[in-house]
Formats: C-alpha cells, sequence, structure tokens
C-alpha cells in the first residue's frame, strides 16, 4: 500500500501533525508513507519516523525542481492521499488533484474544487489542533493519541553536545530555562522585547537559575540586541539546523517562548514549555499536558497586553511544580 500525505505549511504546522502521520503508520504498518512539504519545513523532514520517503515542493522561482515534484506526484499512482491542512490552500488543493489515488481524505474547506472523496467537517475557529486530527484519524479508522514525536539523528545529537560544552556545564546542577523571544515577523502574537528583558533581569536575580538565549533563523542579530540590553550577559546558544537546535533544546530544564514552530519542537522532544499566548493561540495550538504552562492574554489575536508581573510570578509557580 502506498500513503501519500500533504502539508504545504511552516515547521510548527507539520510538527503538529506527526501524532497523524504515527496514526497512518499504526494503521498501515507495511504501508510505504510519502510526505510533500514546502520548503519552509524541510529541515524538519529527517526527524520524522514515521514516513519512508519525502517530496519537496520549492521557492516558486525554482521551476526545474518543481516540474520533477509535478512528475513523480503525477507519474506515482497511490491508494490513499491524506490532507494534512485544515485551511485552505490553492496549491495543497492544486497538488491532492495531481495524485492518483482511488481514496482522498481532507478537512471541508468550504473551497476549492472537489478533488476529495472523504471529507471531514470544517473545523471550529476555537477547535484545538489536537482535536482536529482526532476526528481526520477517527475518518481514517487511525489510532491517534495527540503526543507530539521527532526523533533526533544521532549525528545531531553529538553535534548539539560539541557545541554546548564551552556553554554548559556538565556540573551545573542549576535549573536551566532557554529563552526565545521570537517569531519577530507576527508582531501581535509576539510578546513585546522590552518585557522579555524585564523578566530576564528578574529571572537572573535567582542564583538557583541560569538563562540562556536562541534565536531562530534570520534572527541572531535581533536576539543579540535583546540580549546587550540586559542587566548582564547571558549566553546565546550557536545557530543551527533544526536538529541540532532541537539536541541542545534538551539539555534545557524549560522553554520559555512566543507560540513558533520551536515551542512545537520543544513539546515533541519532552522539553517543558512556557509560553505567551493570545486567545487563538491558547485555544488552538498551546500544548497541552502539565509540562506546558503559561500566561494568556484577554485579547483574541495579541499576548502584547500581558503584564510582566504576572508573567514572573505563573513563570515562577510552573518552575515550583516542574521541581
Amino acid at each position: 500500500m502506498n500513503i501519500t500525505a500533504l502539508y504545504i505549511g511552516r515547521v510548527g504546522d507539520v510538527i503538529v501533525a506527526t501524532p497523524l502521520l504515527r496514526a497512518l503508520r499504526r494503521r498501515h504498518p507495511k504501508a510505504r508513507v510519502r510526505l510533500i512539504v514546502g520548503w519552509r519545513s524541510v529541515e524538519v523532514l529527517p526527524l520524522i519516523p514515521f514516513v519512508d520517503e519525502w517530496v519537496v515542493l520549492e521557492k516558486p522561482a525554482r521551476v526545474l525542481e518543481n516540474l520533477k515534484l509535478a512528475w513523480r506526484v503525477v507519474s506515482q499512482p497511490c491508494d490513499l492521499l491524506v490532507d494534512l491542512n485544515s485551511s485552505y490552500s490553492k496549491t495543497s488543493t492544486l497538488i491532492a488533484r495531481g495524485v492518483r489515488a482511488p481514496r482522498k481524505f481532507a478537512f471541508d474547506k468550504r473551497r476549492g474544487p472537489r478533488v476529495f472523496t472523504h471529507m471531514v467537517a470544517p473545523p471550529a475557529e476555537t477547535e484545538h489542533m489536537y482535536d482536529r486530527y482526532a476526528r481526520l484519524a477517527k475518518a481514517l479508522e487511525a489510532p491517534y493519541d495527540p503526543e507530539l514525536e521527532l526523533r533526533i539523528p544521532p549525528q545531531d545529537a553529538q553535534e548539539a553536545a560539541r557545541l554546548l560544552e564551552p556553554i554548559v556545564s556538565k556540573r551545573d546542577r542549576s535549573f536551566k530555562i532557554l529563552v526565545h523571544p521570537g517569531n519577530f515577523d507576527r508582531f501581535s502574537f509576539r510578546w513585546p522585547e522590552e518585557k522579555f528583558i524585564e523578566l530576564t533581569d528578574r529571572l537572573l536575580e535567582d542564583p538557583k537559575l541560569s538563562v540562556y538565549y536562541m534565536s531562530g533563523p534570520g534572527e541572531r542579530e535581533k536576539v543579540e540586541q535583546l540580549v546587550s540590553r540586559l542587566k548582564r550577559p547571558v549566553p546565546i546558544l550557536p545557530s543551527s539546523r533544526l536538529g541540532v537546535a532541537g539536541a541542545m533544546l534538551r539539555a534545557m530544564n524549560l522553554f520559555v517562548c512566543n507560540i513558533t514552530g520551536t515551542t512545537h519542537l520543544a513539546v515533541a522532544l519532552g522539553v517543558p514549555t512556557f509560553g505567551f499566548y493570545a486567545g487563538y493561540t491558547q485555544a488552538v495550538w498551546r500544548p497541552r499536558g502539565a509540562r506546558h504552562g503559561g500566561v494568556v492574554c484577554p485579547q483574541w489575536e495579541s499576548c502584547r497586553e500581558t503584564e510582566v508581573a504576572s508573567a514572573h510570578a505563573a513563570l515562577l509557580d510552573h518552575i515550583r511544580r516542574l521541581g
């Protein structure tokens, strides 16, 4: 049996879909599973243990590569297609139309041509992503649990250990907090940099805590500028590919973050998180479970109004719960 899963999204989107990919593998253990993704999420592919091959839709300017993708899609028939995107995507719909499969499953997006044979009811605005995939898995008769899962390749773990050696002492028994103030391209879902500075300065007053910063792709300069304004310098983890960044995350006791793909990376690797949530991200994207704390802003589409004092108090409570 050949299965094609499709998600033209960002890194975090694909990570959140890993429980559905695992459910497909459990339902069809002998199947060959192919995953089609967009270029923005290519680095997560080696970390997903439930697929046998992947195909990458490149940037529009890379015409030849995308023509090759189109040929693979059209020329290789499969038995089942699953579109993982719960929102409408013209690109995904076009690819799904080209895949030759007798069964094609997707969420009903109320837009676009009817290229799918089985439609799952469209998600409500406040329906969590985990619950959306639970419904899709039920339609596929696949055993589903919502735990995100990635696996770090050994070479990435070794590279992370090498990079961390001069930064994090193996004898250090303090509670290690990694701060990621990123998601700089999404203003309303980003807690203000000045508040990250004030919160970090408060954390630096506690000798039982060690604070580190990290940056995402293209964020290094902005994070360096932010760290330069702290009451005292803190280390910034080296920039690296996603697998190495994930392995460095696992060396930390807590990840403090805006809601980004890195948040879901931490969750999938078993790292506790503390996030700054708007009403929307709280309802749809917040990780579940006692390991994952946070503060929620009353505004539906902004987390910026959350005050430092309340965030600091909630963060200390979460650290105590984590022990």
